[in-house]
């Protein structure tokens, strides 16, 4: 069934809401095992990806992002649907393109922004199923409510995509 509206918080209450298109990408190594960033000042995990730039297209921000957060080049697998979300706490209707990957070539060294630096973030590898486990079976435990809000929104996210890949990879 076609998607006709979503109706977010901010727009019911009058609040100006911004739409941001994103990539998440599950990326698996020459082992199978998966990307999973460790935010080390929160204690969270979750999967690569990001906000995809003006000009860019869903898969040029994949590839990008997968980059910049794991310090690898990849190719895209498959594509694995479409996650909306809205985020009454910051006014963002987030629109979240997912993708299953696979490195090309070699590991390489992450390219963190300050921000992602500052709260100590780090790429780790794990099986898909013990990386399931861990994003399910963490406690959010954000700076603010705010925060906190957000972290258990993504972690949601992640388990629904690990969820769809590991589908995807038992039928196959």
């Amino acid at each position: 069934m076609r998607l006709l509206k979503c109706i977010t918080y901010g727009e019911a209450f009058g609040a100006g809401v911004k739409q941001r298109e994103c990539v998440r990408v599950v990326l698996q190594d020459d082992d199978n095992r998966v990307a999973v960033l460790h935010i080390g000042v929160v204690d969270f995990y979750t999967l690569p990806g990001g906000g995809v730039d003006e000009g860019e297209t869903h898969e040029q921000a994949a590839f990008r992002e997968t980059r910049e957060e794991t310090g690898c080049d990849c190719e895209i697998i498959r594509e694995l649907g479409v996650i909306e979300e809205n985020s009454k706490t910051c006014d963002m209707y987030f629109v979240n393109m997912c993708y299953l990957a696979k490195i090309k070539g070699e590991k390489g060294v992450p390219n963190y922004t300050e921000l992602e630096t500052d709260d100590d973030t780090q790429v780790q590898w794990y099986d898909i199923n013990d990386a399931r486990r861990l994003i399910t079976e963490q406690r959010t435990k954000g700076r603010d409510e705010s925060e906190d809000g957000i972290l258990k929104m993504i972690r949601e996210r992640d388990m629904i995509i690990l969820d769809e890949v590991i589908g995807y990879l038992n039928k196959n």
